[in-house]
């Protein structure tokens, strides 16, 4: 039987020991290119890690676990699977680092008056743009309290800011947090809040969370910072808000359709600060680590017939 790797972030080194774990376990480890595998490339795999078209898992009867190096499964969960059994494991937990430094990138770069100044710097303008914000003393609120969400509120703490976290479900406030909404109460908790931080993951219970009543609750100096779906925000409610000078701003890494449009107007917005999809990215040497890391440690539970770590329940997604 064989495990197969596609699309994976691992340099020589870590190939090598990866290959020697699965040839040890009496297994033959199928290293794949870039381009589009077949169900004749796959065939015989037991395994699958890495980026997979998920059309292809019904074409193979033998797949027994798909490990993806992304936190975000969406498209892997439902009935794709050919064994129903299938165990879908994520990465959840290696990006939390990376994208919490992205997130506070934005956040201080418009608190900070910061995308003005830089185009003052281009056009060679001596010019003081108005009062700043401080993180420090404000009121935040993260929305979506896992592995970003928890590093986003662990690094705003430090800075003086007060927390709210909101979740799915009730539970003990955690550290890092000052207070804990659950989902119901969305507005209340998003109501005086400096800055929305949404760190969502895509669900069909997330998509469109993020309504138009929603941004209608919040502050019109609020800012909003979103790294986890593009699809769990009424995009067209926020340009609005965000064009009529209802919110202060907006961070965006992630959008309802990607690559956005050309001629969409959040890209003109001087209140905007808009990236392609890459808080997150695979090659950041921080998430690399810790990819390889839930890779090996999966694989030797596997092996061993144990529990796998970061299962997903692929009904919820």
């Amino acid at each position: 039987m064989k495990i197969a790797f596609r699309h994976v972030p691992f340099d020589e080194k870590q190939r090598a020991v990866i290959t020697s774990m699965v040839c040890e376990a009496g297994y033959e480890a199928l290293w794949l290119s870039d381009a589009i595998p077949t169900k004749e490339d796959l065939a015989d795999c037991e395994a699958l890690l890495g980026y997979f078209p998920p059309a292809l898992f019904k074409e193979l009867p033998t797949l027994k676990w798909v490990q993806t190096p992304a936190a975000g499964v969406e498209r892997y969960c439902g009935d794709l699977y050919v064994n129903p059994d299938a165990i879908l494991t994520n990465c959840s937990g290696a990006f939390g680092i990376a994208i919490a430094e992205y997130m506070f990138t934005g956040l201080l770069m418009l608190m900070r008056l910061m995308p003005a100044y830089a185009k003052n710097q281009k056009e060679h303008i001596w010019n003081c743009e108005g009062t700043c914000r401080s993180v420090y003393g404000s009121l935040i609120t993260v929305v979506g309290m896992g592995d970003i969400g928890t590093n986003f509120a662990k690094r705003a703490k430090a800075f003086g800011a007060t927390v709210r976290g909101v979740r799915r479900t009730k539970g003990e406030c955690p550290e890092y947090f000052d207070e804990v909404y659950t989902s119901e109460n969305l507005l209340d908790a998003v109501k005086d809040a400096d800055a929305v931080i949404l760190c969502l993951p895509g669900t069909r219970s997330t998509t469109k969370m993020i309504s138009s009543e929603v941004i209608a609750a919040m502050k019109e100096d609020a800012i909003v910072v979103n790294c986890g779906r593009g699809y769990t925000v009424d995009q067209d409610a926020l340009t609005k808000a965000l064009s009529e000078g209802k919110l202060a701003g907006a961070v965006l890494d992630v959008f309802e359709s990607e690559p956005l449009p050309k001629d969409h107007p959040l890209w003109d917005m001087e209140n905007v600060i808009l990236t392609p999809h890459i808080s997150g990215h695979d090659d950041d040497p921080v998430n690399i680590a810790q990819i390889y890391s839930i890779f090996t440690t999966n694989l030797k539970h596997y092996f061993a017939g144990e529990t796998l770590e970061h299962v997903v329940d692929r009904n919820l997604g």
